[in-house]
């Protein structure tokens, strides 16, 4: 079954370390669309499942964080959400940036990378081929420098989204982000820590899908202090491989 379940979640996100509406075409938002992107064979995607109640992840997160200012690095932060009901010493924290939609896809990866639908954070999937534990720099770089090149061609510019054909379908998925958080946590295991962030996830949005010819989208806008990109891959029950990707700049 397709992950409109997820993905349904994803398109319509602004409602939306252990377990687990917009237009296609423009998102409605106060600040400039973004314009340009690197060469989308040249990247590799770094996605870190993470969460603020999970005491192991500020590490992951401050790996990423450097991993972000990489030009050929596009790294992403999805918060998932159980770790919010979750009691330590006697409080628990809601994870502002979390989403039951986010640990969908993180579940998704694990059927496919793992073979089982448990996950734990923090967890880091690299070009949807690679998975480890997100707070290890030998792991993560080990992952990145084995990545396979994406083999699609992806460009954001002049305010547009530009996919190359492509003989297998596949989901084009646009990716707003928040360039930086910083935050107090008041509960749960970081209680008392402030913790800081890169390119945090708030929304997803299924624009399209590929065919035989290229597929052009509007650039959706984004807010202020918020960058974007753009992903590539199949995303069913048991997601796929990232084919091709962009990220705003």
């Amino acid at each position: 079954m397709k992950l409109l379940s997820a993905i349904s979640v994803f398109a319509l996100l602004l409602t939306a370390c252990g377990n687990n509406s917009a237009n296609a075409q423009l998102v409605e938002n106060t600040a400039s669309a973004a314009t340009v992107s690197a060469p989308a064979n040249q990247l590799v995607v770094a996605e870190l499942f993470t969460s603020q109640g999970c005491s192991s992840c500020p590490a992951a997160e401050a790996l990423f964080s450097k991993l972000a200012q990489r030009d050929n690095v596009l790294t992403m932060e999805w918060h998932v959400d159980y770790w919010d009901q979750l009691v330590h010493h006697g409080s628990k924290w809601k994870d502002p940036y979390s989403k039951k939609a986010f640990t969908q896809r993180q579940r998704s990866y694990n059927r496919s990378l793992r073979g089982k639908n448990a996950s734990y954070t923090p967890q880091a999937v690299v070009n949807g081929n690679f998975e480890g534990v997100g707070s290890r720099p030998s792991t993560v770089n080990d992952m990145l420098s084995g990545a396979p090149a994406l083999s699609l061609a992806v460009q954001i510019a002049n305010q547009k989204i530009t996919v190359g054909p492509s003989a297998d379908k596949a989901d084009i998925l646009f990716v707003r982000l928040l360039e930086h958080h910083d935050t107090d946590v008041k509960g749960g295991e970081n209680k008392g820590r402030q913790l800081s962030g890169e390119n945090i996830v708030l929304e997803a949005i299924v624009l399209g899908s590929t065919g035989p010819d290229s597929s052009e989208f509007i650039l959706p806008k984004i807010g202020k202090g918020e960058t974007c990109a753009v992903l590539v891959q199949t995303l069913d029950e048991n997601i796929g491989p990232i084919m091709g990707a962009a990220k705003c700049s």
